[in-house]
């Protein structure tokens, strides 16, 4: 009888063992949310697990969560972006910089990029399209000189393609035209480069090489609208794979730096944002037809003018001065035929504000809100306001408090799903059917089964459970 109850008492021990054995989660500070990265219908959450010292990924499609533990470290890597197949990582900033692509557990070097610029918080740019990034690598100048300042930038620009990388023989910030499959690269010159890194094209926009671009989607149509020094405006369609004149026309006499500017990305007919030369308090929106642009809309009293695109819309957000500079006056105004319509206005504290348009968010890491400051982002639907006690949306007026372990503190947001997440290092909530929930313990859940070397059990735990196995039968032979 002796010898059972010492069995017992040895198979309580090692269930203790067995528990122990486990990395605890959600204890303390042993759980940390890095950052959250959203293609849209999933979001990837970059957690650590400060016991076992591992990094994990948690993916979420606002039903359900998978978790992997990932096999690289932040102090060597940064992650720059995930598209829902791969992470793309870098090491180095400045001067050497190194650019990887990380899947299923194996990292791969991609290129190493050098004579890269110190003139620069990151000399490696990228933009992503939904099916490939475009790079572009800031190199040093031979004349910079960090004493003063003065330094003059030189890019090299890349295509990736899955793990292929395409040299281009093009320089310049880019943008993406869906229409056309192919990169609008803004140089002196702008290029037309297709997906394959071919040059389809070549425009020359402007005399003086400086010059604004904007993309104009309005249901089946896409125009290109360019702007450039002393008021010059034009406006291209897509014709045959190409670009076609429709506009080409000065704004009046104004002086170098001023003139009309689209916005860069835009839903609806084409749009350009301007200050009156006879009056600098005013601003001018200004609407295009088909034909000509016509004037829809003046604002006095030094408004400043935010484009706001959301998923079938666009909307502008202007900003006023009120009450002598102590407070703002924020006005959401949405287009209807050809005249601006005000959707809602509201009061705030005269902090700093940011506007983002989500859809350039795709895959790069989550925005902060500090406290004492304030966010503008759209989602599919709505325009939101961000601050560190309120989620508004700027389209219906609706005031939704934030959850209670992120207000008065700073967190991070995204969007997935068509909703929206918010969250700080502890706590992750998502918002639906006007609330928001706490997904922390199902992360925890997740993130308990799937603890260990990519979710097997580590080989201690493997050695405690075969004893477990042996020290039962046995118990059950002597019974």
């Amino acid at each position: 009888m002796s010898r059972v109850v010492d069995s017992k008492k040895l198979l309580v021990l090692f269930l203790f063992l067995l528990i122990g054995s486990i990395p605890a989660l959600g204890k303390g500070d042993d759980l940390k949310i890095l950052d959250a990265y959203s293609t849209e219908d999933r979001i990837a959450f970059l957690v650590f697990n400060g016991t076992s010292e591992e990094l994990y990924s948690i993916v979420y499609n606002g039903h359900s969560f998978e978790a992997e533990r990932l096999n690289f470290t932040l102090s060597r890597y940064q992650v720059r972006h995930w598209n829902g197949e791969y992470w793309i990582l870098q090491r180095g900033e400045r001067g050497t910089v190194e650019l990887y692509t990380y899947r299923e557990g194996r990292l791969k070097l991609i290129k190493t990029f050098t004579g890269g610029s110190l003139c620069t918080d990151n000399d490696l740019e990228i933009e992503w399209n939904g099916r490939e990034y475009f790079l572009t690598f800031i190199m040093q100048g031979s004349n910079d000189d960090l004493n003063t300042g003065e330094c003059y930038f030189i890019s090299e620009n890349y295509l990736l393609k899955g793990e292929n990388l395409i040299p281009l023989n093009v320089s310049g910030p880019a943008t993406w035209i869906p229409a056309l499959n192919a990169w609008l690269v803004e140089g002196s010159l702008a290029y037309l480069v297709d997906e394959s890194g071919k040059l389809l094209d070549k425009y020359n926009f402007s005399k003086t090489g400086i010059y604004l671009v904007g993309l104009a989607i309005n249901g089946s149509k896409t125009l290109i609208t360019v702007s450039a020094d002393e008021g010059w405006v034009w406006v291209f369609a897509i014709g045959n794979s190409l670009l076609v004149l429709l506009y080409n026309q000065k704004f009046g006499e104004r002086e170098l730096g001023e003139g009309p500017y689209p916005p860069k990305v835009w839903i609806g007919k084409p749009v350009l944002f301007d200050r009156d030369p006879r009056n600098d308090s005013v601003s001018i929106v200004w609407l295009f037809n088909g034909t000509d642009f016509i004037k829809i809309h003046t604002f006095g009293g030094y408004a400043t003018l935010y484009p706001v695109t959301a998923l079938n819309r666009s909307y502008i957000l202007s900003r006023s001065p009120a009450n002598r500079g102590t407070r703002v006056l924020l006005t959401l105004f949405e287009f209807e035929n050809f005249s601006l319509v005000p959707l809602s206005s509201l009061k705030v504290r005269n902090d700093y504000i940011r506007v983002v348009n989500t859809g350039e968010l795709k895959g790069f890491p989550a925005l902060k809100v500090k406290s004492g400051s304030m966010l503008v982002a759209s989602g599919e639907n709505s325009v939101f306001l961000f601050n560190s006690t309120d989620m508004v949306d700027l389209t219906s007026g609706e005031d939704i408090d934030l959850p209670s372990a992120l207000k008065n503190h700073g967190y991070k947001l995204s969007f997935c799903c068509g909703e929206v997440v918010v969250f700080n290092e502890n706590r992750a909530y998502f918002f639906k059917n006007g609330k928001f929930s706490d997904i922390t313990p199902e992360m925890l859940s997740v993130l308990s089964r799937n603890s260990g070397s990519n979710g097997s059990s580590t080989p201690f735990t493997l050695i405690t459970l075969a004893v477990i196995i042996v020290l039962l039968v046995s118990l059950r032979k002597r019974r």
